[in-house]
């Protein structure tokens, strides 16, 4: 299926301005984005964005441009097969996990963080944030931060 052009263009600023965010807030100072996962085709099937924050915490990104809306899709592994899931959920969480140990024998580095968030997610310490780019014509202006509560209190 062939996106158009201005949704590429929306991801790409979606992708930097939550680089950009993530490294201006104070709170995630020293927090560092993870580059070596696998680049998927169509770039579906994995985390827009995984980081670490300055305790060794790992820190789920979703992107998004100015339009960008939060995203459904056919869940994966043995909780969430046959089921929708939404970006922004625990379940979506553990949807991309499954997609990255089927990756894992091609993708070592999917295998070892799909342990490691797997593991955050038993010890509740994953963190799932959107970073949206906020719309403004004709130059950057900025994006907001919004955690996700994906642990029941």
């Amino acid at each position: 299926m062939r996106h158009p052009l201005n949704s590429k263009l929306g991801e790409a600023l979606g992708e930097e301005a939550a680089r950009k965010r993530m490294l201006l807030l104070k709170k995630f100072d020293g927090a560092r984005e993870i580059t070596d996962l696998l680049d998927t085709p169509n770039g579906s099937r994995k985390f827009d964005q995984l980081w670490r924050d300055r305790d060794g915490n790992l820190i789920v990104v979703e992107a998004k441009g100015p339009q960008g809306t939060l995203l459904w899709r056919q869940g994966n592994g043995d909780l969430d097969s046959g089921t929708l899931v939404k970006q922004g959920t625990l379940e979506y969480v553990r949807t991309i996990v499954a997609d990255m140990e089927e990756r894992a024998l091609f993708s070592p580095e999917d295998a070892k963080y799909a342990e490691e968030i797997d593991t955050a997610i038993k010890k509740k310490t994953l963190r799932y944030v959107l970073v949206q780019a906020t719309e403004n014509t004709g130059k950057y202006a900025g994006a907001e931060l919004k955690h996700f509560k994906i642990f029941e209190e």
